[in-house]
């Protein structure tokens, strides 16, 4: 949780510009792409209008744009309507991405992006709104957090980010992956701005229990993912998900539970009903189909990435797994 003495003391310090600027009304545009993150948007939004109410004056405005200003329709099928098509930033105006973009519409959106960065705005995205500033080249050698089920679809198309999986980031590109993790942010921006105190408020007005900050984890621990206790088990699991590119052997897995191959095998039978190497091909798998679905990889690289080097291997596992073959997907898309 945040603490309190420290921005109250800070406040007593403040020169009459960092106080001008305290008192002014600070906007965000939200712009809204088809498939955007309802929960995202209102996540970004709430604290907001919260702020507003807590202080008694609009110390936060915002808007809802889209390309064209007509209603946007969210991943869940729920349509928003938008206040105005998005005509630009005004002076000190910050702009969030939300939602991603493909084809024209991408490079519609990377020659405003870039025209906006030229002029020095702040320009963040919510949910998979990363992709499109990825893909816009707003982020070339920047480290960006990214939604833990992106994260490495993201480093695989863009290998000039360092892509984080931290709850959100800070700085002139700022990210939250997604869902709870845009209230985080903003609550993190309205902290900086109005001191920690406020901040702490609307999270309590909120009913938001755990404020993070930028370095905090995306995601529970393997031990609450998979429901076990048992702690050599989650530590394997933990391992696993590590190393998807480059599978561990039974051996290698039997080493880090500190246990045989025949103890280990044992292990996951009794926690999870499956086998060790069973569990390891269904986690690949599993990535497997989130890059060919998120992204524009071949399946070729797609099997590389999840640690298969032969692709009738792949093709084979990934049909008996899901009851296709991977390209099916790749045609989809």
């Amino acid at each position: 949780m945040m603490h309190h003495s420290q921005p109250r003391a800070a406040a007593k310090a403040l020169t009459p510009l960092q106080a001008a600027r305290q008192s002014a009304t600070e906007t965000f545009v939200f712009l809204l792409l088809d498939g955007f993150d309802a929960l995202a948007l209102a996540g970004a939004t709430e604290p907001l209008r919260r702020a507003n109410a807590l202080a008694g004056r609009p110390l936060y405005g915002w808007r809802l744009t889209s390309l064209a200003g007509t209603p946007v329709v969210a991943a869940g099928g729920m349509a928003v309507l938008a206040d105005e098509a998005y005509g630009g930033l005004a002076r000190g105006e910050v702009l969030f991405v939300v939602g991603a973009a493909s084809g024209q519409t991408q490079a519609t959106l990377s020659k405003l992006l870039r025209r906006e960065a030229a002029h020095g705005a702040h320009v963040g995205a919510l949910g998979d709104g990363i992709v499109t500033l990825a893909r816009a080249g707003l982020l070339d050698g920047e480290t960006v957090a990214a939604h833990w089920d992106l994260a490495e679809a993201l480093a695989e198309e863009f290998p000039r980010l360092d892509v984080s999986r931290a709850a959100f980031g800070a700085g002139r590109r700022p990210p939250a992956p997604g869902g709870a993790a845009a209230t985080d942010l903003m609550l993190h921006l309205i902290a900086e701005r109005h001191g920690a105190d406020l901040a702490t408020r609307i999270a309590d007005a909120m009913v938001w229990a755990n404020v993070r900050g930028p370095q905090s984890r995306q995601t529970v621990s393997a031990q609450s993912r998979y429901g076990v206790r048992n702690a050599r088990l989650v530590q394997v699991l933990a391992a696993m998900e590590e190393n998807i590119e480059t599978p561990l052997s039974a051996q290698e897995i039997a080493g880090i539970a500190g246990m045989s191959p025949r103890q280990t095998e044992r292990l996951f039978a009794r926690y999870l009903n499956t086998t060790p190497m069973g569990f390891y091909t269904r986690l690949r798998l599993d990535r497997a189909r989130g890059l060919l679905m998120q992204t524009e990889l071949s399946v070729t690289e797609v099997a590389v990435a999840c640690g298969y080097r032969s692709m009738s291997h792949f093709a084979k596992v990934y049909r008996a797994a899901f009851g296709h073959p991977p390209r099916r997907m790749r045609a989809v898309a």
